[in-house]
């Protein structure tokens, strides 16, 4: 009897940390201080924001979040999207602390980290993340 009692709570825990993390993915929120130069990155900033996509080769999912970081830049006056090889940079992987990739940074056009998020985030998330940096206004948020 005992034993079924910690499988039903070790099965409840695995799940309740499955939801959140699932809810939590992509999703951008607030990061602590710190600015990244475009001589930091090898690349120039954008001059409104830039998206900063950690990644390694073998990362599946940083394939989807290159193509939606990719399409919002290229959507979006002054944005623009910069893949970091998390291995090959280990310097700034370290500094920002990714611990697992896809990891997205977004910079504002000074190069202070304003948003910071993992996983693939959607368009509209890394919309709303770049509203963060006022390079774009979500739609139906007008001043």
């Amino acid at each position: 009897m005992d034993r079924i009692a910690v499988l039903a709570v070790l099965l409840a825990l695995g799940v309740t940390v499955g939801v959140w993390r699932l809810r939590m993915d992509g999703r951008p929120r607030p990061s602590r201080p710190d600015r990244l130069a475009a001589a930091d990155l090898g690349a120039e900033l954008g001059s409104a924001a830039t998206l900063v996509q950690f990644s390694t080769p073998v990362c599946a999912p940083c394939r989807s979040a290159h193509r939606v970081l990719s399409a919002v830049a290229a959507d979006t006056p002054g944005v623009r999207h910069v893949e970091v090889d998390a291995e090959q940079r280990l310097d700034l992987t370290r500094r920002f602390g990714v611990l697992r990739t896809p990891t997205v940074l977004v910079l504002d056009a000074d190069g202070q980290v304003v948003r910071r998020s993992s996983g693939v985030p959607s368009p509209e998330q890394v919309r709303q993340a770049l509203s963060a940096t006022r390079a774009i206004v979500p739609e139906g948020h007008h001043d």
